[in-house]
């Protein structure tokens, strides 16, 4: 009788209304995700159970691309995956199509596989894209982030997703 209990009070708990906005900033962890990506700010919405993914921006640049969760099967089975399995297509709208030519040169579409998204962890991501020629996605780089810290909002309600300006850095 104690398992139904909880676990309703658990579905109970996790409402939309709990889902809380966050963004974590991560830094380049190697001269390779320096060159191709530099410092990105990912934009999750962080509910009890999962975490998801919205929007990722260039942390040194105005540089922004929406994200969108993806079947892990588009990546195919000949790209080897090690802790990264949460897979997101990469938008083209906003600077999303600038982002996939920077990460994955000549490809028009683009999917990155993430480690879990947490606080205080770092984050290694496999990105993958559209092969030009019509083949099958290839995998076009793994990037190594370190956790630099989290962009805390306003007090407040949150402003509608499609409102949240990025936070303004300094160069």
């Amino acid at each position: 009788m104690r398992g139904p209990l909880l676990l309703a009070l658990a579905v109970a708990i996790a409402t939309p209304a709990s889902a809380v906005i966050r963004q974590y900033s991560y830094d380049p962890a190697d001269a390779d995700t320096r060159a191709a990506a530099g410092s990105l700010t990912f934009m999750i919405n962080q509910r009890m159970f999962s975490v998801r993914i919205l929007k990722m921006r260039a942390t040194e640049a105005q540089a922004t691309a929406d994200l969108r969760p993806a079947d892990p099967s588009v990546l195919g089975r000949s790209i080897a995956r090690g802790n990264e399995r949460d897979v997101y297509e990469v938008l083209p709208g906003n600077e999303g199509a600038a982002l996939i030519a920077a990460f994955c040169p000549g490809s028009r579409r683009a999917w990155m596989a993430f480690s879990p998204v947490k606080l205080y962890q770092d984050l290694s991501v496999v990105v993958v894209g559209d092969d030009p020629k019509g083949g099958p996605p290839r995998r076009c780089r793994s990037l190594a982030f370190n956790f630099r810290g989290e962009w805390r909002p306003p007090p407040g309600a949150p402003p509608p997703l499609g409102e949240v300006a990025p936070p303004k850095f300094p160069n």
